[in-house]
């Protein structure tokens, strides 16, 4: 039940992003100004809902690649729907809080541990299901950012002590 409930979850998200409040859109593109996750099912493992920006987009290292502004990825945070699953204030939602995420180490399901660097922030946005935090089951579509993007939004999380 808690798995449906989830994909629904994820599914309404995708979803709110994908038709958001396009009001202070100027340019006519109908609120395209980033990449908009579209929820497709039977792609992931099991059937899992996966989210695709809708651009091939081609090879991306797995790092934020870079220095990252942590207003620009507060930013891309709220405009991506992150921050409905995701706290920063230590509360726990649908997704583990990235209050204190960055340098912690963070228990994996099997019990394994990682560090919350980088590389393990950036491969969790892009492929959520490839090591998944205890606790928190495969409900996070991937999202297909860029380096810069994805930097920001680890110097964002890197701001949440």
């Amino acid at each position: 039940m808690q798995r449906l409930l989830g994909i629904l979850l994820v599914m309404l998200l995708a979803f709110t992003v994908a038709c958001g409040d396009d009001s202070d859109d100027d340019d006519g593109d109908n609120g395209g100004d980033g990449p908009t996750p579209t929820l497709t099912t039977g792609t992931g493992t099991g059937g899992d809902p996966t989210a695709t920006s809708g651009d091939d987009g081609g090879e991306t290292p797995a790092t934020g690649g870079g220095e990252g502004d942590a207003a620009a990825g507060e930013e891309l945070a709220n405009s991506n729907g992150c921050m409905a699953c995701h706290s920063t204030d230590g509360s726990t939602v649908v997704g583990p809080t990235w209050q204190g995420l960055y340098g912690s180490e963070v228990e994996l399901e099997g019990g394994e541990t990682v560090t919350a660097d980088d590389e393990y922030i950036a491969e969790s946005i892009r492929e959520p299901g490839a090591k998944i935090h205890a606790g928190f089951g495969n409900l996070m579509p991937p999202f297909d950012l860029d380096d810069q993007q994805i930097a920001d939004i680890i110097a964002f999380i890197q701001t949440l002590e």
